[in-house]
């Protein structure tokens, strides 16, 4: 399996507040014990990879130095479209926020990857879009904030008098310091302990663009990724991200994802998906069905009633959850419901 890999990009962003306070990161007492790790990595170019164990260490240890709480807002202020290589170069030339959109989708892999890479998603409100992903585990809330901080500061960069209209901003985590600092630096919205990450932008302001906008060059900008992503190895737990895909679609949505929008979140065409799932012995149909009898478990567990069950599932009506519920364990769901309610007396 691939560990979480970020790019250098982070390093050198963090490098560069550090530089901008007049501290040299390879000089600095209070990195001491991580200046072996450091010393290869400082200076090499955004597409190298960094562990994310790395990053996570810089941040606590700066912060605890400088005894700054709000320490990634305040890195991020130093942002340019370099630090996140051909990924912000592409987002400083395109036309348009949407257009910005559209490339962070395709090419996010250039900027985290490994095994336990969730892939951006996207949704439509009726008033905005949100740029959202899945909570997997808390070594990960570090990287979560700074990407989302970047995200928004890189924007507000790139528009410069125009502005990035976000609307609301949702941490999957709990705070770990006063939620004035976030809602100071993101000016919005901001709910914390949420099902997922999200950023959300108001439709009024997709059309907003770089006054360095420049069509022939992000052509040769997006060639030069698409090459970058063709050399990549393939992850290794598509399987895996697929099923969790599923759970979270279910799970936040209440809807069935189809099989052609879960390819596109997991960066494949729609045959080479159903490819993998049959060298895997399996299908999509099946995976389907195996995450909404998984949830339709928990939720008999939490007492909700049939028909409210089969709507959370996206099933047409409580029949069709009862017919699958009973192909999948054998067992009717009523069967099911009295022997939980027998468990609880």
């Amino acid at each position: 399996m691939q560990e979480i890999k970020i790019s250098n990009g982070y390093i050198q962003l963090w490098a560069t507040y550090l530089r901008s306070l007049q501290i040299e990161p390879l000089e600095a007492d209070f990195l001491q014990d991580v200046h072996e790790a450091l010393v290869p990595l400082i200076d090499q170019p955004f597409a190298t990879q960094v562990p994310l164990e790395l990053l996570n260490q810089l941040l606590l240890r700066t912060r605890q130095h400088l005894n700054c709480p709000q320490l990634i807002f305040e890195i991020v202020q130093v942002i340019r479209p370099e630090h996140f290589g051909v990924l912000g170069y592409m987002a400083s030339r395109s036309s348009s926020v949407s257009e910005m959109i559209r490339h962070i989708m395709r090419f996010q892999r250039l900027v985290i990857d490994g095994s336990e890479f969730v892939p951006l998603q996207l949704k439509q409100h009726e008033h905005s879009i949100e740029l959202y992903w899945a909570y997997l585990d808390e070594k990960y809330n570090l990287l979560n904030e700074l990407t989302m901080a970047a995200m928004v500061q890189l924007g507000r960069v790139i528009l410069q008098d125009h502005h990035l209209l976000v609307r609301c901003v949702r941490f999957a985590h709990a705070p770990d310091r006063g939620q004035m600092h976030y809602q100071k630096f993101f000016a919005s919205e901001v709910r914390f302990s949420q099902d997922y990450y999200g950023i959300e932008l108001d439709l009024q302001g997709l059309a907003h663009g770089s006054e360095q906008a420049d069509p022939i060059l992000l052509q040769l900008l997006v060639h030069q990724a698409e090459q970058a992503i063709a050399a990549k190895p393939p992850l290794e737990n598509h399987l895996e991200q697929a099923q969790q895909m599923i759970a979270e679609q279910l799970r936040t949505q209440h809807q069935a994802i189809k099989v052609e929008q879960l390819a596109r979140q997991l960066l494949m065409s729609t045959r080479s998906l159903q490819r993998l799932f049959s060298t895997q012995g399996t299908s999509f149909k099946k995976l389907l069905e195996q995450q909404r009898i998984k949830r339709c478990e928990l939720l008999l567990q939490q007492g909700l009633g049939l028909t409210e069950i089969a709507e959370q599932l996206d099933y047409s009506d409580q029949s069709a959850l009862a017919r699958a519920y009973k192909a999948a364990t054998g067992q009717t769901l009523l069967e099911r419901k009295r022997q939980l309610h027998k468990a609880r007396s």
